[in-house]
């Protein structure tokens, strides 16, 4: 049976190529233009349970049909579609071929978890980590073009960027969303100012910079409030983000056959107030029927059907993306020490932010 499915495009991308699609009818999962070497780095973490959690989930792939194959489908009609029972997603009118940055075709697709699912205006950070820009198997001409890029930046000096962000100031039901020439004029002196812009944008951090490099854009369906999120809330995402991050560190360290270049660390958060209070009043309430079920034994009945409680909301997350590059390489014996370093100094920085957030107030 056909599908009334379509490809769209997917609007919360804040960095890389702006090429992900999703489908119309549901925001559960997004379509990625991939390169093999990322299929081969999503399958082979499929055997490595404690690895994906730190990674979006992977449902499979999509191939883009050329125009031989489109030309078949149509000499043999919908109709043999339709009798084996398979769904068509009908695309736009083909556009040219897409290809990475190495000019490599980009005809096959990811099927990933869309991340920001369940979120209702999510603050988000693509965060490059890694000082190692490049492939082994890279030309002289890349390794040169990829140094020169990354020269100047917090990547040589901290080994992590911010490659893009796009933040809600809950106070005016305004998104902020700060472009990759954001990250690339960060320095060493001022990048946690750039964090704290992330983590409080109704704070004077986020209105420091001026176009082109922060553009705002009204939420008209927004309802403003005028107070932001509170301090012991944002004080409890700071430190989630820090204990991730340093789990996501030790577990690098402990296994180098997985080689990272290029990646990413995606941040997200609840930027809107109003659905932040009602996540974070669900989790107290979860906390305390756990307190209150570790305190009496309870006496199941076979016959009695257990309620099924709704899935919370989520109020973060944190995962690892950006695997056109990255691979599960067996030879290497020791992780790359810039990738080490790149968490490192995530972690100083959330350090940093989370001192200053106390200090500040904010």
């Amino acid at each position: 049976m056909a599908s009334n499915a379509q490809l769209i495009k997917f609007d919360n991308q804040v960095a890389g190529h702006d090429r992900i699609l999703q489908f119309s009818t549901n925001d559960l999962m997004v379509i990625k233009p991939s390169t093999q070497t990322e299929q081969r780095f999503y399958e082979d973490s499929q055997g490595d349970l404690e690895f994906r959690c730190w990674i979006p989930k992977c449902y499979g792939s999509l191939h883009a049909a050329t125009d031989s194959e489109l030309q078949l489908l149509e000499q043999q009609g919908e109709g043999l579609l339709e009798q084996q029972g398979a769904a068509q997603v009908p695309l736009q009118p083909s556009p040219p071929r897409q290809r990475d940055s190495q000019g490599r075709l980009l005809d096959d697709h990811l099927c990933l978890e869309n991340l920001l699912n369940g979120f209702t205006r999510p603050c988000i950070m693509d965060f490059k980590i890694g000082s190692r820009l490049y492939e082994k198997d890279a030309t002289a001409e890349k390794i040169i073009k990829m140094k020169e890029n990354a020269k100047g930046t917090t990547i040589e000096s901290l080994a992590c960027r911010i490659a893009g962000m796009k933040v809600y100031d809950t106070t005016k039901g305004e998104w902020g969303i700060y472009r990759k020439q954001f990250g690339k004029s960060r320095t060493i002196d001022n990048m946690t100012d750039a964090l704290l812009a992330y983590f409080f944008p109704t704070s004077s951090y986020a209105y420091e910079e001026k176009d082109p490099i922060r553009t705002s854009l009204k939420d008209d369906e927004a309802t403003i409030t005028p107070k932001h999120i509170s301090s012991n809330k944002m004080e409890w995402l700071l430190e989630c983000f820090i204990e991730d991050v340093s789990s996501i560190r030790e577990y690098l360290e402990q296994n180098p056959n997985i080689e990272l270049i290029g990646a990413s660390l995606l941040f997200i958060y609840e930027g809107d107030k109003t659905a932040a209070d009602a996540v974070w009043k669900k989790m107290l309430e979860e906390d305390k029927k756990e307190k209150e079920a570790s305190k009496v034994v309870e006496k199941k009945n076979e016959e009695e059907e257990e309620e099924e409680e709704e899935e919370r909301p989520p109020m973060y997350d944190l995962r690892l993306i950006d695997f056109a590059h990255s691979s599960y390489d067996s030879q290497q014996e020791t992780q790359d020490s810039g990738i080490l370093k790149g968490l490192d100094n995530t972690i100083m920085l959330l350090e940093e932010c989370l001192e200053r957030q106390k200090k500040e107030k904010l």
